[in-house]
C-alpha cells in the first residue's frame, strides 16, 4: 500500500506537466497592430537636366502578419501638376507581412527658369491595417537655377519733331539687379520715319548693365526739317542679350510733327497748295466743271430726322446742290415751313485711310443752320454707328458764327466722344471768306486744323483707334435744326448755302 502511493505520485505530476506544456505550444502568437508613420516635411532640389524625384520614406512600427494597405494622393500647393511635377491621384502602397519601410516617389518637373521655392502635398487617404500617426506631408521644391533678370522695354514712345536736332533718351530697365554684367545690341530701323531725313540712323550699338545697375538709357538724334507733315514712326531693335531675357520686341518711336505752314492769302481767304513737300496728291474735287461729278458723290435723300431730330428733307435737286463757277453750293431753303437741304457722301466712291485732307469753304449763317465737312467708316452697313467711327472736320452752328469743331465719335462700350473747338479772331466770321479746314490723319493719330492752326489732336493711345485704322468716306451737308442747334426762328434768313471750293487728299511720298 505504502509502495503503492508513492509509484502513483510522480506519475501525476508528470502528466499533468506534459499536459500544460502541451497547451501553451499549440496557442497563437498575437501581432501588435503597427503605427504607420513619416515625415511631415521635405524639401527637394528641382533639378535642371538629371530627373529628380522627391522621395517620402514610410515606416511601421512592427512588423505585421497581414498586407498593410495605404492609398495616397498629392495636392497642388504653390506648385501646380503639370507645372511643377507630376499628380498622383490613386496612389497605392502594400507593406506585405514583415515588411516595415516602403518608399514613395514623386517626378518633379525641371527647368532652367529661376523662381521662388514653391510647394504641395502628398495626402494619405485611407490605411488598412495599421494606425496612421500623420495624415500628409509637406513638400518643398527648391529652385537651384540662377536668376536671370528680363530686360523691360517700354512699347513705344513719343517725341516732339523740334525746331533744331534734338536728342531723345529711351530708358531702358532691368527687372532686378544682378551680380554679372548684362549686354545687349541695339540698331534703329526705318518705319515711316526715315534715317538721315527724320532721325539719325545707328546700328551696331551695345548697351550694358553694370552690376547693381537696373536703368540705362539710350540716345537717338532726331531731325527737324522744317516741313509740315504727318506723324511718323521708327524702331529700335534689341538682339543678342546675355545674362537677361528679354521677350522680343521693338520700341516704336513716335515723331510728333510739330512744324507750321503759311497759307497764301487772296481776296476771298487762305488757299492751300496743290502740292506738299514730301506729299503727292491721291484724289481730289476740284468743282470745275458744270455738274456735280457721280464717279465721286452720291446723295443721302429723305427726312425722318436723321439721328438728331433735324428738320430739313435731303434732296437731289438742283435747288439744293449744284456746281457753279468752280464751287460746290449746299443750300438750305424753306418754303411754308418745309426744310429743304443736300447731303453728299462719297461712300463706295472714293474712301481713304490716312493722309492729309484740306478742304476749302466758306460756311452759311443764323440759327439753327448745322454745316458739317465729315466722316464715316466705309463699313457702317455691315457695324453700324458708332462702331464704324466718325470724323467730324467741320462742323458750325450758325448762330456762333466765329467758332467751328473737330469732334472723334467711337465705339467703346458704347458712344464716346472727344472734341475741340476754334474760334477766329477779328471781326470776321465764318461766312464772310473762305477758310482751310484740314484733317492729318496717320496711324498714330488725328490732328485738326483751321488755316493751318492747330487746335485739336487725339493720339491713337487716348481712344479706341480700331475704326480710325480702315477706310473711312466723305459727307458734305448742311442741316436745318436739330438737338444740338436749336432750331430756325425769326432772325433766320433762307436760303442759306454752304460754298465748297475744293477737297484734296494728300498721302505721303514712299
Amino acid at each position: 500500500m505504502t509502495f503503492n502511493s508513492f509509484y502513483f505520485k510522480p506519475t501525476l505530476l508528470a502528466i499533468l506537466l506534459f499536459a500544460f506544456l502541451a497547451f501553451n505550444s499549440c496557442k497563437k502568437t498575437e501581432k501588435e497592430t503597427p503605427k504607420l508613420s513619416f515625415q511631415s516635411e521635405i524639401s527637394v532640389e528641382e533639378g535642371t537636366d538629371v530627373q529628380q524625384f522627391a522621395v517620402l520614406s514610410l515606416q511601421l512600427s512592427n512588423e505585421y502578419d497581414q498586407d498593410v494597405i495605404v492609398l495616397y494622393q498629392t495636392s497642388d500647393g504653390t506648385a501646380k501638376a503639370g507645372e511643377d511635377y507630376e499628380a498622383i491621384t490613386d496612389g497605392k502602397l502594400v507593406f506585405t507581412p514583415g515588411e516595415t519601410s516602403k518608399e514613395v516617389k514623386i517626378a518633379l518637373k525641371n527647368d532652367d527658369v529661376y523662381e521662388s521655392d514653391e510647394t504641395f502635398s502628398l495626402i494619405v487617404t485611407k490605411v488598412t491595417n495599421a494606425n496612421l500617426v500623420t495624415s500628409q506631408c509637406l513638400l518643398t521644391i527648391l529652385n537651384d537655377d540662377l536668376f536671370v533678370p528680363e530686360l523691360v522695354l517700354p512699347d513705344r514712345m513719343r517725341f516732339v519733331e523740334n525746331v533744331t536736332t534734338v536728342t531723345t533718351k529711351l530708358t531702358i530697365k532691368l527687372s532686378s539687379a544682378t551680380t554679372v554684367p548684362v549686354q545687349v545690341k541695339w540698331c534703329t530701323l526705318e518705319g515711316s520715319a526715315k534715317a538721315g531725313t527724320d532721325f539719325v540712323a545707328s546700328t551696331n550699338n551695345s548697351l550694358t548693365f553694370n552690376p547693381g545697375e537696373i536703368q540705362k538709357q539710350i540716345q537717338i538724334e532726331l531731325i527737324d526739317n522744317a516741313i509740315f507733315e504727318m506723324d511718323r514712326a521708327f524702331s529700335v531693335h534689341f538682339s543678342d542679350i546675355q545674362n537677361a531675357t528679354f521677350v522680343p520686341k521693338e520700341i516704336l518711336v513716335i515723331i510728333s510733327d510739330d512744324d507750321t505752314y503759311t497759307p497764301e492769302i487772296v481776296d476771298d481767304g487762305p488757299i492751300t497748295p496743290e502740292s506738299y513737300p514730301g506729299f503727292e496728291l491721291v484724289w481730289s474735287d476740284e468743282f470745275s466743271g458744270t455738274e456735280i461729278n457721280t464717279n465721286n458723290w452720291g446723295y443721302d435723300i429723305g427726312a425722318g430726322g436723321w439721328g438728331n431730330n433735324e428738320l430739313q428733307t435731303y434732296t437731289s435737286a438742283s435747288t439744293n446742290s449744284f456746281v457753279d463757277d468752280g464751287k460746290l453750293n449746299i443750300i438750305a431753303t424753306k418754303q411754308y415751313n418745309n426744310y429743304r437741304s443736300a447731303r453728299l457722301l462719297s461712300k463706295d466712291k472714293k474712301i481713304f485711310t490716312y493722309g492729309r485732307i484740306d478742304f476749302r469753304a466758306k460756311l452759311p449763317i443764323g440759327q439753327g443752320i448745322w454745316p458739317a465737312l465729315w466722316m464715316l467708316g466705309n463699313n457702317i452697313s455691315q457695324v453700324s454707328w458708332p462702331r464704324c467711327g466718325e470724323i467730324d472736320i467741320m462742323e458750325y452752328l450758325g448762330h456762333e458764327p466765329k467758332t467751328t469743331h473737330g469732334t472723334l465719335h467711337y465705339n467703346n462700350s458704347g458712344h464716346r466722344y472727344q472734341g475741340d473747338s476754334y474760334n477766329l479772331s477779328g471781326a470776321q466770321n465764318f461766312n464772310d471768306n473762305f477758310h482751310i479746314f484740314s484733317l492729318v490723319w496717320s496711324e498714330y493719330g488725328i490732328k485738326w486744323y483751321v488755316d493751318y492752326n492747330l487746335f485739336f489732336e487725339l493720339t491713337d493711345d487716348e481712344v479706341a483707334f480700331e475704326a480710325f485704322r480702315l477706310p473711312q468716306f466723305f459727307i458734305m451737308n448742311v442741316a436745318v435744326g436739330g438737338n444740338w442747334p436749336g432750331y430756325p426762328d425769326e432772325t433766320t434768313v433762307f436760303p442759306q448755302t454752304m460754298h465748297v471750293d475744293y477737297v484734296r487728299v494728300f498721302k505721303p511720298i514712299e
